[in-house]
């Protein structure tokens, strides 16, 4: 599949110029298609599918294992990261403190604090730079956790997860990892990285549409007994239907407690097809390439970049400088130019359906405005 054909399957980068992917991803007429279906068999046929439909959900669990270099059975879906960094923060109260990035996510820290984890932050370069000594630095006897977004989302810094994770190991850390800015861009190997949890939603880079996430738990943490929240399909057989007895199965599924979000579970699926048929590799490159591309162009126009320029740190955000972000970002959608306000600046998303002439495009409107 070349880079034209695979943006024709997202009609809606044709109509304006959508560069906010960060924020949240169109859908593919493929994920489109696997959602619609769903409700248009439930509309002809009412509920006699289940059988069918749970053997599907069991299908992309394996796809999603796979991706992530992972076993089915850690793998549980949600309706967004933020359950999933829930189902984190619960099961680890009581094992000490929390390591965390300033400025992070709220949904990576909050859950945490919630639960009254005791919360340390270490604060990152300006570009987002996070290193090793650093975390070093801040961490002391009684750090338990380290928490942390794969990507960056206000300044778009992708973390070596690798990296983190033998640090992690190293000093005996819990690795919990927000992967949502990440999860469909880049490749993710959770046995290599040592995580331990990895959530994500998958609106934004995987764009399978809201109410759709998941979360990986290690073998290590599937202690029945520690799980948060339980429901029927909790249960090793869970069509006994029994209720006056507690018989939870290890496997992540148990989190799920009922019946799967169908309709968003199979538009993951088809967005993973699509993924494997690109190649994420090749998904990764080109963002790297299209982003190259965007500082480039932001430099002759003599735009400031405030994201990292080490591209084995870059991601599909890129921070750019400008005095009045709010103002800026509704001059360009009023010109069909789709991006956001982070920070101190202007978050653009370059995603592999984009191609340079949405970068021009969007360049050429930021000169405009006097940015």
């Amino acid at each position: 599949m070349d880079w034209p054909e695979a943006r024709a399957l997202f009609p809606s980068v044709d109509k304006i110029v959508y560069l906010n992917t960060a924020g949240g991803g169109p859908l593919s007429e493929r994920s489109a298609a696997a959602g619609r279906a769903y409700y248009e068999q439930s509309l002809a046929d009412g509920d006699i599918h289940w059988d069918a439909w749970l053997e599907r959900v069991e299908a992309v669990r394996g796809e999603l294992a796979r991706f992530l270099n992972a076993r089915p059975a850690n793998i549980a879906f949600t309706a967004n990261a933020s359950t999933g960094l829930n189902v984190a923060a619960h099961m680890l109260r009581g094992r000490g403190r929390v390591l965390a990035v300033a400025d992070e996510f709220p949904s990576c820290t909050l859950p945490f604090l919630q639960l009254g984890h005791d919360v340390d932050f270490v604060t990152a370069a300006a570009d987002g730079a996070l290193d090793i000594d650093q975390l070093e630095a801040a961490a002391s006897e009684t750090t338990a956790v380290l928490a942390v977004s794969f990507v960056q989302y206000k300044s778009g810094f992708r973390n070596d997860l690798e990296c983190l994770g033998a640090f992690c190991r190293q000093r005996g850390l819990t690795f919990v990892i927000d992967a949502t800015q990440g999860f469909g861009a880049f490749p993710i190997d959770v046995a290599a990285n040592h995580a331990d949890f990895l959530s994500f939603s998958a609106y934004k880079w995987a764009t399978s549409g809201y109410s759709i996430g998941a979360v990986y738990v290690s073998d290590r943490f599937l202690v029945p007994a520690s799980y948060p929240l339980v429901g029927w399909r909790s249960a090793r057989e869970p069509y006994d239907l029994t209720s006056d007895s507690l018989d939870v199965t290890p496997d992540a599924r148990a989190l799920e407690q009922g019946h799967p979000p169908f309709a968003g579970v199979f538009a993951l699926g088809a967005s993973l097809d699509l993924v494997a048929e690109i190649g994420i590799d090749r998904i990764a490159a080109r963002i790297v390439e299209l982003t190259r591309y965007l500082h480039q162009r932001l430099d002759a126009a003599g735009i400031g970049v405030l994201s990292t320029r080490d591209e084995s740190h870059q991601s599909g955000i890129t921070v750019a400088a400008a005095e009045d972000p709010g103002d800026v970002v509704r001059r360009l959608r009023a010109e069909g130019v789709i991006v956001s306000t982070r920070g101190a600046g202007i978050r653009v998303s370059v995603h592999y359906y984009n191609n340079r002439a949405d970068i021009d495009q969007f360049v050429a409107a930021l000169a405009a405005t006097g940015a």
